[in-house]
């Protein structure tokens, strides 16, 4: 079980500030309604993974695997994993860099919030897109990368959801030695017990883990920690260093407040 743990700066800005989502450049986030884009099935017959990937192999013309599994016993089509519309094709009448083109890969593709600070629709990712992928919607995060543990559970869940289970609960995922460490070294924790770690909701949102079926012999034989919390918001906590309260500040979010000891990442 997930439990969703939203820092208290988050909720106050979602309640009373109402300000827009915003890309690291300033951009301001589409208002986009998707389609529904249903869970890759367990089981389907070859001719309807095939309708879910017509559109995509006209232009998508060669891959490795057609489903990314070596097995020829997985049946799945590319909007299964990925969502998108199959059912958009590319003719041999229309060419790359016009206009019918542009506008049939727009409506096969799932579209970005932040088309600009994603360099849409070029293929090459920005820098530093770990935290704009918070700031996305499931939807494009789920096209771009469906094995990401934000989605993973509808592109893949099928078949290996408990290997999903373990795997978000894992340290390499939560990072909570880091954190265990790095919270009492720099005065965010007064104590040296692993509490904290990292975890996201479909919605990019800071989430809580607790271990199913948790026995206190697990804690001193195993190392499995019985639940983990989100990192406290940054305007919460003392800086470990006290004079990066002095450093250039970012962005002033409207007239509301500066973030002081945040620098902005375009001016740098």
């Amino acid at each position: 079980m997930r439990l969703i743990a939203i820092s208290l700066f988050s909720l106050l800005n979602v309640l009373f500030f109402n300000s827009p989502a915003l890309a690291a450049g300033g951009e301001e986030a589409r208002e986009i309604v998707y389609p529904i884009y249903p869970p890759a099935p367990k089981f389907q017959q070859q001719s309807e993974a095939d309708l879910k990937s017509e559109g995509c192999v006209s232009c998508h013309l060669e891959s490795d695997e057609k489903t990314m599994h070596t097995s020829n016993a997985v049946i799945l089509g590319c909007t299964d994993c990925h969502g998108g519309d199959p059912k958009i094709r590319i003719s041999d009448n229309i060419k790359s860099g016009t206009k019918a083109y542009d506008n049939s890969r727009d409506k096969a593709h799932v579209q970005p919030r932040f088309p600009k600070t994603w360099h849409y629709p070029h293929s090459a990712n920005p820098e530093r897109s770990y935290v704009l992928l918070n700031k996305e919607s499931p939807e494009y995060v789920r096209f771009v990368n469906p094995s990401d543990y934000r989605v993973a559970r509808s592109s893949c869940g099928a078949c290996h959801l408990p290997i999903i289970q373990a795997a978000e609960r894992s340290l390499m995922a939560t990072g909570a030695m880091l954190f265990g460490g790095a919270a009492y070294n720099n005065g965010i924790l007064p104590f040296k017990n692993y509490i904290l770690g990292e975890a996201y909701t479909k919605e990019g949102e800071p989430a809580g883990l607790k271990s199913p079926g948790f026995e206190e012999w697990m804690s001193k034989e195993k190392g499995v920690l019985p639940e983990l919390y989100p990192m406290p918001a940054w305007e919460v906590i003392p800086p470990g260093d006290v004079f990066r309260v002095f450093e250039r500040g970012g962005r002033n979010i409207k007239n509301i407040f500066p973030e002081i000891a945040l620098p902005n990442i375009a001016t740098l």
